[in-house]
């Protein structure tokens, strides 16, 4: 059973996002997360930013089983995205998924074309093309979106997120202000939901503002009612607001 749902789990991590943000400066930071299935640590996910001249940026996601699990599953995960952070918001110009260590290896490759406002996907030996809408970006650099988009100040996001040769929507509500304690520390935290359509899933993340609206909690439950939580373990000192 925990097979099954690890691999969603550590792409949770990395699945929030904000069509048109206007470009803000994050610093460069790393942060790592521990993730549970109810009470039972069952992996780790770390994320890094790097930011470059002219609005370049390189973020990267490494998730893995923890080593009291890794005889039943075996999955490791690792995307990257790099793009720009523009005026119009970021833009991912390439993104790569690797899942391998299981039985269910997978490689996908996307590569963005902004002035034929394309979106080739290149996975298992197919490739196919795309159009996409102005602001599309890929779902791992989504986590930077929803941190732009929370220190905009918006309450509502809507995205569009490149993803298995289609065009997905989501979206996001902020729901409340709660103070909650992680591995990291204790934070003051805006509180968002994803917006499902008849669908028993549900998915709550916390961002805290001192942290640039870093996400330091994500759960989230199952059709089956199986919970799942993702919570901050440690973070870049770069990732503070001075006051």
């Amino acid at each position: 059973m925990l097979k099954k749902y690890l691999p969603g789990l550590l792409l949770l991590t990395v699945t929030l996002a904000s069509t048109a943000l206007q470009a803000a400066p994050l610093p460069g930071f790393e942060a790592g997360y521990i993730l549970k299935r109810g009470k039972l640590r069952i992996g780790t996910t770390t994320v890094s930013l790097q930011t470059g001249a002219a609005g370049s940026y390189l973020y990267e996601s490494r998730s893995w089983p923890t080593r009291w699990v890794s005889w039943l599953l075996k999955d490791r995960l690792r995307e990257t995205s790099r793009g720009h952070m523009t005026t119009a918001g970021v833009r991912p110009d390439k993104y790569h998924y690797l899942r391998s260590g299981g039985s269910r290896e997978r490689e996908t490759d996307l590569s963005f074309d902004w002035e034929k406002g394309t979106v080739s996907n290149h996975v298992e030996g197919s490739l196919w093309e795309m159009n996409i809408p102005a602001g599309t970006i890929d779902k791992l650099v989504s986590q930077l979106g929803v941190m732009l988009a929370l220190k905009q100040g918006k309450k509502d996001v809507t995205f569009n997120i490149a993803d298995g040769g289609k065009l997905k929507e989501y979206r996001y509500k902020v729901v409340g202000h709660e103070r909650i304690e992680v591995p990291a520390g204790t934070f003051e935290t805006v509180k968002i939901t994803k917006l499902r359509d008849h669908n028993r899933r549900q998915t709550y993340v916390w961002c805290a503002p001192a942290l640039n609206y870093l996400p330091v909690r994500i759960w989230q439950r199952e059709k089956d009612d199986s919970e799942y939580t993702s919570d901050l373990e440690s973070f870049s000192e770069t990732l503070r607001v001075v006051p």
